[in-house]
């Protein structure tokens, strides 16, 4: 009997063997299956507990420098207490060999688990490492029973194997999360990214996948800029980067000359290129900590990345650059629509600059057609830079004025200077100058410089017009103005108003001309000289107005003609005197050789006398230039004789000489005869009081009394001798003409 017990015995053991080895196999081919840890690990304890007769089992997993319980099935009082445990803690036998209750265990040996197991309290226990033959150990699978149960002989062995399966299964397991987890970063990125995003969005989202899907420490991505030929590094970054913000790409033939792991594993950096057609449009570079090195997996990884997001990167920029220029283009319509408008209400070419340079940008300089700025608008804090262009533009005066319509000379830094012929069918009216760098100069600009010299072109022959009638209007104001006998006075008051001179103020009339000097006696020199004179007159009515708002301007027979109220001429010290310095330089800057000369009138107090006062200018202009020519300019009152004796067959200048001199007596009422004739005696008697007083049989006070109301209404110095002189000669004339 004994032996057919042990038999039967043997018999049962065998059987309950390949009972287990059976269950263990299918689920180790079942674990195969599954696709996820958590699958996995909950699959392996349902079936332990639904074949194997226990009241606890639990699977510890490593991760990081701690050994944790995933998952557990049954009760457990302290056990679970004292998780996580560290793996330093643990005795190395637990993850590399099967251990169970009845193996003994050295004092040394009593690691933390043992400790966690044995307060538990279990009768029988044993533990199952989660690894391959030669591979590092995941975990642990702990199973303990509170009865008592017999090991079978050869479980063990069984139980190890089915840890090696259950390591395979976990590691593919692994394997797909992590492939799973890539494919949703994929996914992420095209459910999620579009191109109408911004370029932040988009980047933050490729870079953040990129860093994830690969485990890196941080990413980032580069893209190129065809026009200054460099790679631009993009914001934002996942996690933190200390690489330069541009890479100069000009001298540099391959990439990984930069980024020497480009498509190479094995590294703690990792690059690989966006790519479209080709055509690379920068990198996704990935960077570990030291001691991690990126795997071919991962390289994979970012190279389908880079497929998925290349073309989305490049889209996006195609779509971002066309809203942007569809943007522009609208707002340059706006724009132009403005710049055409200011042909029709502008008065100059102020508001086109200001507009253009709005626009464009930049510095907006307007040259005539002999490269003399007109006018010019600044870019902000660019008020230095007028000075360095204007002297480039002496330079290329001094070169000769090309014929180009577009020309580009080099300035400084970037930028450089280009300059478009504003044209009228063939004729040059001058010359638009933009400071900009020439490599941004697209079509969109293009179209909106065209239009501008356009608008200028129509600008300036709408001011040569109104310019045209204008001074008609003006010579018709002045003919009238000056004339000995005015018809029409309503008319002329009109015409004051016009050109915003008052008839009520007292004005003095200054007439200048310039020498013609050596342009006389060639008729093409005379027609430039001409030509000159009339931009010399918008130059300095521009510039008079600029310093004194209440003179008036206007060119007549060949001159330049100034009213100026005498209110000014007393308020300054040396008004004329500062006057004819700031014509003569103005003059200087077309005619620097030529002399300039000025004539200046008495005081007009009413319409008039503006007759008078232009004769009197007029004929001081021909005394100063003829007589005095270093003294430049003179006034008709500190001529004295000379206005006679220079013309003494023009009865109105021998007129108005006896007016000025001798007229005052005469208009000084009932006694005004006898200041006449006491005055005429006191000279004939060549300022003897005492003859001349017994001439007049007055008594010598009375004479002294009259002297002294003549000098007052005559405002002279009648010991002077030049005033005698002058006094005398009107009473010649009084004879003579008869006046």
């Amino acid at each position: 009997m004994p032996g057919v017990i042990g038999l039967v015995e043997q018999l049962n053991r065998v059987q309950l063997i390949e009972k287990i080895d059976t269950h263990l196999r299918k689920t180790a081919r079942q674990l195969i299956k599954l696709n996820t840890l958590h699958e996995t690990l909950d699959y392996l304890i349902q079936s332990f507990w639904k074949q194997f007769k226990c009241d606890y089992v639990s699977i510890l997993l490593k991760e990081g420098d701690f050994l944790f319980n995933k998952i557990n099935k049954g009760e457990s009082t302290e056990f679970e207490k004292r998780f996580p445990i560290k793996i330093d803690s643990i005795t190395k036998q637990f993850l590399e060999r099967s251990i169970c209750a009845y193996d003994i265990q050295e004092e040394t040996e009593r690691c933390e688990l043992l400790k966690s197991i044995e307060s538990e309290g279990f009768s029988v226990w044993f533990t199952v490492p989660i690894k391959e033959s030669n591979s590092e150990s995941y975990g642990v699978c702990v199973i303990g029973s509170r009865r008592n149960v017999k090991l079978v002989p050869g479980g063990r062995k069984l139980l190890i194997e089915f840890g090696n399966d259950i390591a395979v299964a976990l590691e593919l397991a692994l394997h797909k999360e992590k492939d799973k987890q890539k494919i949703k970063g994929i996914e992420w990125i095209t459910d999620n990214l579009y191109l109408s995003d911004s370029t932040e969005n988009l980047i933050q989202g490729i870079v953040e996948q990129a860093g994830k899907g690969t485990n890196a420490e941080s990413a980032c991505i580069y893209l190129y800029d065809e026009l200054n030929q460099c790679l631009v590094f993009q914001l934002p970054t996942y996690g933190s980067f200390d690489f330069p913000g541009k890479i100069d790409m000009s001298n540099i033939v391959h990439l990984s000359d930069i980024f020497y792991m480009l498509e190479k594993e094995g590294s703690i950096e990792l690059t690989v290129p966006l790519v479209v057609n080709l055509k690379t449009i920068g990198v996704l570079h990935v960077v570990r900590e030291q001691g991690s090195c990126f795997s071919l997996e991962d390289l994979n990884y970012l190279r389908l990345l880079s497929s998925r997001v290349s073309v989305l990167i490049e889209n996006a920029r195609i779509y971002h650059s066309e809203k942007k220029d569809k943007n522009r283009l609208e707002k340059m319509m706006v724009h132009n629509q403005e710049l055409v408008k200011q042909t029709l209400v502008g008065e100059g070419f102020t508001e086109l600059n200001e507009t253009l340079s709005h626009l464009l940008n930049c510095t907006v300089v307007f040259l005539d057609r002999f490269l003399t700025p007109i006018s010019y608008h600044l870019v902000e804090n660019e008020g230095g830079t007028l000075q360095s262009i204007l002297e480039v533009l002496d330079q290329e005066k001094l070169k000769g004025i090309s014929n180009q319509l577009e020309q580009w000379i080099e300035f400084k830094g970037e930028d450089s200077l280009g300059i478009w012929r504003v044209v009228s069918g063939k004729e040059g009216l001058g010359f638009l100058c933009l400071k900009m760098n020439k490599k941004k100069l697209d079509m969109a600009l293009r179209l909106t410089i065209n239009q501008a010299l356009i608008v200028y072109a129509i600008q300036f022959i709408k001011q040569k017009q109104v310019l045209e009638v204008t001074e008609q209007v003006k010579g018709n104001f002045l003919d009238q103005l000056f004339s000995e006998k005015i018809l029409d006075k309503r008319k002329v008051l009109e015409y004051c108003n016009i050109f915003n001179l008052n008839p009520y103020e007292r004005h003095k009339i200054g007439v200048f001309s310039i020498d013609p000097g050596e342009w006389e006696g060639n008729n093409n020199n005379l027609l430039d000289f001409e030509a000159k004179k009339a931009k010399i007159t918008d130059l300095l009515r521009e510039q008079l107005a600029q310093w004194e708002q209440n003179v008036v301007l206007a060119r007549r027979e060949g001159n330049y003609v100034v009213f100026v109220p005498e209110k000014l001429e007393k308020e300054r010290n040396e008004y004329w005197n500062n006057l004819y310095d700031r014509i003569k330089n103005i003059i200087g800057l077309e005619f620097p050789e030529n002399d300039v000369y000025l004539g200046i009138s008495s005081t007009a107090n009413k319409i008039e006398d503006y007759y008078i006062s232009y004769k009197q200018a007029i004929q001081t202009l021909h005394i100063v230039s003829d007589r005095f020519p270093k003294k430049g300019f003179m006034s008709f009152s500190g001529l004295g004789s000379y206005t006679v004796l220079y013309n003494i067959e023009d009865p109105f200048v021998v007129r108005g000489f006896f007016e000025k001199c001798l007229k005052p007596l005469l208009d000084y009422g009932d006694k005004g005869k006898d200041l006449f004739d006491t005055l005429r005696i006191y000279l004939n008697w060549n300022g003897n009081l005492k003859d001349t007083a017994e001439s007049l049989f007055i008594h010598r006070n009375s004479l002294k009394y009259r002297l002294e109301k003549i000098t007052d209404l005559l405002d002279i110095e009648i010991t002077d001798a030049e005033e005698r002189f002058n006094l005398m000669l009107a009473y010649k004339l009084y004879d003579l003409y008869d006046l």
